[in-house]
This record gives C-alpha cells, structure tokens and sequence, in this order.
C-alpha cells in the first residue's frame, strides 16, 4: 500500500473513532415525539429562506408538525447559517424567547 494510502486510512480511522459513542448517544435519547411531550415550552426557529424548501425548511416542518403547540419564529430574509450571516438579529430573538420565560 502506498504511503500516501496508508496515510489517509488512518486519518479516516481517527475521524471515525467517535462514531460509535455518538450514535450510541443519539439512539439512546427517546424519540422525538417523546421529549416534545415533556417540554413545557418549545419555540422553534426557522430562517425565512428556507421555509418550505429542501433541505432545511422542509427538515424544519417535519418537526414544527411533530410538536403543534410550539411557537415558530422566523427570521426573515435568513438561511440555516444565521448564526453567521445576522448573530445579532438571532442573538436579539433568542434574548426576547430568553426573557419571556
């Protein structure tokens, strides 16, 4: 095996040692459907860009329709980088959901 092979094998073998204790994790929370039944608030966030089109917004519905009674705020003219693209118009909505309790 060439150096250059062997080399990115085991680049991938250390990027990969995690996997098994992170997926371990995920599928041992309860599902979904679960935790939405248990919070007493759930507000969901979605950029305006993205609502209704794939991948995100349509990822967004599939779980704005799994918890009904979650309040959805959306920020207008934004994408699923707007932690980037507008930090303070995110940091401001997430001050405002902060203070209301």
């Amino acid at each position: 095996m060439a150096r250059s092979a062997r080399a990115r094998r085991e680049a991938l073998r250390r990027l990969a040692a995690p996997i098994y204790a992170e997926t371990a994790a995920l599928y041992g929370e309860p599902a979904p459907d679960a935790l939405a039944r248990r919070a007493d608030r759930v507000d969901l966030i979605v950029g305006g860009a993205n609502r209704g089109t794939a991948p995100y917004g349509t990822s967004f519905d599939d779980v704005a329709r799994r918890v009904p009674a979650a309040e959805v705020h959306e920020l207008p003219g934004q994408g699923h980088m707007a932690h980037l693209q507008a930090p303070a118009e995110l940091a401001r909505l997430l001050e405002g959901l902060a203070a209301a309790g």
